[in-house]
């Protein structure tokens, strides 16, 4: 079994789950999305957050890795989410373990990170290389993918520079955009 939740979620209230699957010797996998914020009501602090990001000072921050050890869960991994490759295999590996496991998928929320200033946005484009086989919008359904015509495209004001889409391109076809002069 895998269940999935947030950061802030599992703050308010996924604690106690977890305690409760390690106390009952439960086989699952438990993926925590840490994404740095509460995101999806408009990125509130939550007990994980770096206050500082806010230029706010004598704020404790709470480790979730830290947390889920101390609960006693034994097998914990981090991963970088636009490291495809790698986690995938974290994950196939993790999914494998015997008893309550825990993945730690971290990466700042991009609509959080791009008001803190923290990431430099690097579109990319599709080159003459891509087939039209449609991986990219079919796998990833990222909003900045548009059809024209047939052809797939990218919308370099909606692209993040995440990168994923161009590691799962079996043509290698999807690249940085170049920078204007």
């Amino acid at each position: 079994m895998i269940s999935f939740i947030g950061d802030s979620t599992f703050f308010h209230s996924g604690m106690t789950g977890l305690v409760n699957a390690i106390f009952n010797n439960h086989n699952f996998t438990l993926v925590i999305l840490d994404n740095g914020t509460t995101a999806m009501t408009g990125h509130q602090p939550h007990p994980g957050v770096d206050m500082s990001d806010f230029n706010l000072e004598g704020f404790g921050r709470v480790s979730i890795e830290e947390v889920v050890k101390a609960i006693g869960v034994k097998k914990v991994t981090v991963i970088n989410p636009y490291k495809v490759a790698k986690s995938v295999e974290a994950i196939r590996e993790t999914l494998e373990y015997e008893g309550v496991s825990v993945i730690i998928s971290r990466q700042m929320c991009t609509l959080y990170a791009k008001s803190l200033k923290k990431i430099k946005v690097r579109a990319f484009t599709i080159t003459d290389k891509c087939k039209n086989h449609r991986v990219c919008i079919d796998t990833l359904a990222c909003p900045a993918f548009y059809l024209e015509g047939e052809q797939v495209r990218i919308d370099a004001d909606v692209c993040v520079g995440c990168a994923v889409c161009a590691q799962i391109c079996p043509e290698n076809a999807i690249r940085p955009a170049k920078k204007n002069a």
